[in-house]
């Protein structure tokens, strides 16, 4: 599956770069840091996607992301002593509204929904995962910094409205290159 989505994005961005012409088309990679309003620290993981400019204010988008956090286990607690990692991979769709333009930094803030397809447990040296499935939503603040013609430096904050179960919810930080073409 993220062999297949990747190979449409590439292909589709070296269709759309041959344009002379501006379009409405970009796309965004880098690394996010996720955690959890529970967890004890947080874990790190790629994120890649495209986006489709409606107009001045208003974008939509989509990629692969992660979500997860870090959980210290307590030995008299659990029975089990040590650091607990889980990292879900994701599915997501946004849309974003522009607060602030300028030539030197965009504001921006927006909706995001993610599917969780997978989850997967690293603990003390033992990984394994699940294929069971979850969503996630919530709002987004980020602010882009251009640094040349079509390629800026996106640094954002995500905050989920989904309580997964004790008031516990999924938050991300991200910093990711995007390229408009």
């Amino acid at each position: 599956m993220k062999k297949l989505l990747l190979t449409i994005i590439f292909l589709s961005a070296f269709t759309f770069a041959q344009d002379e012409s501006s379009s409405p088309w970009g796309m965004y990679g880098g690394i996010t840091s996720a955690g959890t309003s529970e967890s004890d620290g947080r874990t790190s993981g790629l994120s890649l996607g495209v986006s489709y400019v409606l107009n001045d204010k208003w974008s939509l988008g989509g990629g692969l992301s992660h979500r997860g956090g870090s959980y210290e286990l307590d030995a008299e607690d659990d029975g089990l002593g040590g650091t607990a990692d889980l990292t879900g991979n994701a599915i997501e769709f946004w849309s974003s509204y522009s607060l602030m333009q300028s030539e030197s930094f965009y504001l921006s803030t927006g909706l995001i929904y993610a599917h969780i397809y997978e989850f997967e447990v690293d603990f003390e040296g033992i990984s394994f995962s699940e294929s069971d499935t979850d969503n996630d939503y919530g709002v987004y603040l980020n602010g882009t910094i251009p640094l040349q013609d079509n390629l800026g430096l996106n640094i954002g904050y995500y905050m989920g409205l989904r309580d997964m179960g004790g008031d516990e919810k999924f938050n991300n930080l991200w910093f990711e290159l995007g390229y408009s073409f």
